[in-house]
């Protein structure tokens, strides 16, 4: 059985994490370098007959874990054990793929998300790609989204990779440079309020920066 989690909007994430903590607590969670596990964990068993809980965090963000887990959505949609797939930058293509194989999907995305997406950037930038994110930017810069909503998008980026770093989890970026470009990120948006420079400007600084 399968319940997924799409989307980075704040509140809705929230809800959806509440609701899904009725179903009990995770007896194992898997990040792309633990994909390994995930195949073992259909058909496994609790000793005291209890369902297997399996949270699965941004696991579509690498091609290697992306696939195991897109082999495996049918046979963990018939399992007996609980998959619960949070994956907060999923496209429409993977939101569409998750809405087949889950029992319930979660639809967290930002309102107006759609063609332009700030997330390929966002993952660019995670991916201390600099040309690509700056490509991807240019496709965003412009659009008639508030820009607010592709601070807060890079915002979550910076922040699971800064949560993953300070884990010890392989991340691009050192603590230092989570530190720096987190400061970075959450300084751009109160300076602008302050009348202290544009926040399409401040972004597209930190994107050239990566």
């Amino acid at each position: 059985m399968i319940y997924a989690i799409v989307g980075t909007n704040k509140e809705k994430r929230e809800k959806a994490q509440e609701k899904v903590s009725v179903l009990g607590i995770p007896t194992a969670h898997l990040y792309s370098e633990q994909i390994a596990g995930l195949r073992p964990l259909v058909d496994a068993t609790n000793l005291f007959g209890e369902k297997v809980i399996v949270m699965l965090s941004q696991t579509f963000e690498v091609a290697s874990s992306r696939e195991e887990v897109t082999d495996l959505l049918g046979k963990m949609q018939d399992s007996e054990n609980i998959f619960i797939i949070d994956e907060p930058f999923a496209d429409a293509n993977r939101v569409k793929k998750l809405v087949k194989f889950s029992e319930k999907l979660f639809d967290c995305r930002e309102e107006g998300v759609g063609e332009a997406s700030p997330f390929p950037m966002c993952n660019a930038f995670g991916k201390r790609d600099k040309k690509q994110a700056f490509i991807e930017w240019m496709k965003i810069k412009d659009v008639s989204e508030p820009v607010e909503m592709i601070h807060g998008a890079l915002w979550w980026k910076m922040k699971t990779i800064w949560e993953d770093t300070l884990n010890g989890k392989p991340t691009k970026f050192t603590k230092e440079e989570c530190e720096y470009f987190g400061g970075k990120i959450m300084r751009a948006t109160m300076e602008s309020y302050r009348g202290n420079g544009n926040l399409k400007d401040k972004l597209e600084e930190i994107v050239l920066e990566v």
